[in-house]
């Protein structure tokens, strides 16, 4: 998201103009700062923080509520267009909740109910971070490797936010897949209803409808947006697997996760190879290595734990 429209969206806020979900993320930014991180070093943002301040005592006396300390607004407009309305602060929350990790191994796959009545479905070689109970502003989870899909209950109040390394996605209450594998390099958010949110090093990078997908690479920045199939993006949770001109890379992690099996490259041709195909998980991984020769006329060989394409 660039500049000029973030500086529209903070606009609409200040004159009332904003919606539902531009005003909650927005006042959820604010409050999950601390005093003592905001200080008011221009006018604009000045007056944007006093905006906030009326709108959340507003809220607050209505509903016979006392937040303290009183806010002030965070270094400047300059804060808002690098963090954007996104930017939340997850180290401070995390030590005031108590964090649970779940872990699937090869082949696995786990579904988790949250506290609030959200659902996670947890792929193969995955693991995920969720709290005991949700306190505070924000609700957060942390998934530290692996690809998951949240169907997210909604909260106008309480934004959800699911931390990787080194995107933060946040919602409201909607549905969308995140896949964040460490080999694959490459983060990827699709989303299958509402809105999603997408921040990464500071700033806010897209904000998603039904049927997009946003590509983060993590060595060099950039992102790519995409629409795609979303039924086909979480349909790992039924037992099948698309892959849609995936690289040899991304074919070896999946085949991994799902069957077990060690997938190696034989020379530099395979590696260039892309590969469009449905892997469907309870076949017997010799139909699916026969499956994969076909796409390119390749053959494999065994080289102990390890299978050779080439």
């Amino acid at each position: 998201m660039d500049i000029y429209k973030l500086r529209k969206i903070l606009q609409r806020y200040s004159e009332g103009k904003a919606n539902e979900t531009e005003n909650a993320l927005v006042e959820a930014w604010y409050r999950s700062y601390a005093s003592d991180e905001r200080s008011v070093k221009d006018k604009e943002a000045a007056e944007i923080g006093e905006s906030i301040k009326r709108r959340i005592k507003a809220v607050t006396l209505k509903r016979s509520i006392i937040y303290l300390p009183v806010f002030r607004i965070a270094a400047g407009l300059a804060i808002f267009s690098t963090i954007g309305f996104f930017g939340w602060r997850f180290s401070r929350h995390q030590t005031q909740q108590v964090y649970t990790t779940i872990i699937t191994g090869t082949k696995g796959l786990k579904e988790l109910k949250l506290p609030d009545g959200s659902v996670i479905w947890l792929n193969a070689a995955s693991r995920i971070k969720v709290p005991l109970a949700f306190t505070g502003n924000l609700r957060e989870v942390v998934l530290e490797e692996g690809e998951a899909f949240f169907n997210i209950k909604r909260d106008a109040e309480h934004p959800f936010v699911v931390h990787t390394t080194p995107l933060n996605v946040q919602v409201l209450g909607t549905s969308f897949n995140v896949r964040a594998y460490k080999s694959l390099q490459t983060i990827s958010v699709s989303v299958a209803t509402g809105k999603v949110g997408v921040t990464g090093n500071s700033k806010a990078l897209a904000m998603l409808l039904p049927g997009q997908q946003l590509s983060y690479n993590v060595l060099n920045g950039k992102t790519e947006q995409k629409v795609i199939n979303a039924d086909r993006a979480q349909s790992w949770k039924e037992g099948s697997t698309y892959l849609n001109q995936a690289g040899f890379k991304e074919l070896s992690t999946i085949v991994k996760n799902i069957y077990g099996l060690s997938l190696k490259s034989g020379n530099k041709k395979v590696d260039g190879y892309r590969f469009s195909l449905r892997l469907i998980h309870n076949l017997p991984s010799e139909q699916i290595l026969e499956l994969i020769n076909q796409l390119h006329h390749t053959h494999f060989r065994k080289e102990g734990n390890d299978i050779i394409l080439y």
